[in-house]
């Protein structure tokens, strides 16, 4: 699955595959009324969704210093779906938007923050697309 948009390997990401009975337009279309709410930049196409939240700048300026920057880390979400033999298998790949930086370097803390962030939009995505997460 390619990262839309970026050329910097993400520091921290994370993929999971699922199954769903509903219809890939009906998964693309819940998910991103799910994260519609979360203030995202969204693009959706037939099989394919990609969601972009929080901010770079904020976070190079803040880091994991308040409540608020830590849920506002620069993250994205990326969704393919294709046929399988028992309904729709779901592609998640959720990663960092960090971007460029200087040295491989993160804020003291980055790790669990974009570990609990990255979990979080892949539980929030499973879930509006009525998908069971394992493991």
């Amino acid at each position: 699955m390619g990262i839309v948009g970026s050329r910097t390997k993400p520091m921290f990401e994370k993929s999971e595959q699922w199954l769903s009975p509903l219809s890939p337009n009906q998964v693309l279309t819940a998910i991103s009324t799910a994260f519609a709410s979360e203030k995202a930049r969204i693009h959706q196409d037939e099989d394919f969704v990609d969601i972009r939240t929080g901010s770079n700048w904020q976070y190079r300026l803040w880091g994991n210093l308040f409540s608020w920057s830590r849920t506002n880390v620069p993250v994205a979400l990326t969704v393919r779906i294709r046929a399988a033999e028992q309904g729709y298998q779901i592609e998640a790949h959720a990663f960092d938007t960090f971007g460029i930086r200087l040295t491989d370097y993160a804020f003291f803390g980055a790790q669990e923050t974009f570990e609990d962030r990255l979990d979080g939009l892949l539980a929030m995505a499973a879930s509006a697309a009525n998908a069971s997460r394992e493991g």
